[in-house]
């Protein structure tokens, strides 16, 4: 169709949507993109592995600094993506609750049970001491939780002293 055959058959119509007050094909490129609706945050622990580690995933978060508790206590300071999710793979298979701003996220899908008092450094030490009594050249879970860790190589140190 040439220029002057498509300004004829499509001018009225232009006419007509802008006399009866509909919008015309401008208006729908200036329309405001729909905002997408936040999902709510969610955390879980899944897959437990031989070693009694899981991993502690979640998204839904804000970006930036969240505070990562097991049982009643806080345990480390962490830092959610841009996207909202994070994940740490290896850590002890309890339950977690992620706690950002006033806001605390209880995680899902735990089997074990909060260290003695709540305190992971502790979990480390008997997990460590276990695992080197059994195997003198096992090596540490990686894991997001600095306490656990740390308590995980002093126990297998002190197992590898006394039965290595």
């Amino acid at each position: 169709m040439n220029r002057r055959t498509r300004l004829l058959v499509l001018a009225p119509a232009l006419a007509a949507a802008l006399s009866l007050g509909t919008p015309g094909p401008g208006a729908f490129a200036r329309a405001p993109a729909p905002v997408a609706v936040p999902s709510p945050a969610a955390c879980s622990v899944t897959g437990v592995r031989p070693d009694g580690t899981a991993t502690l995933s979640g998204r839904g978060f804000q970006p930036g600094t969240a505070v990562l508790a097991l049982g009643d206590s806080p345990t480390e300071r962490f830092t959610v993506k841009a996207d909202g999710s994070f994940s740490m793979p290896k850590t002890a298979n309890a339950p977690y609750t992620v706690r950002q701003g006033n806001t605390d996220t209880r995680c899902t899908g735990a089997t074990g049970s909060a260290p003695v008092g709540g305190n992971p450094y502790k979990a480390g030490v008997r997990e460590g001491w276990d695992a080197a009594r059994r195997d003198c050249d096992v090596r540490a879970p990686a894991s997001g939780n600095g306490p656990f860790t740390e308590g995980w190589k002093r126990g297998a140190a002190v197992a590898r002293e006394a039965f290595c």
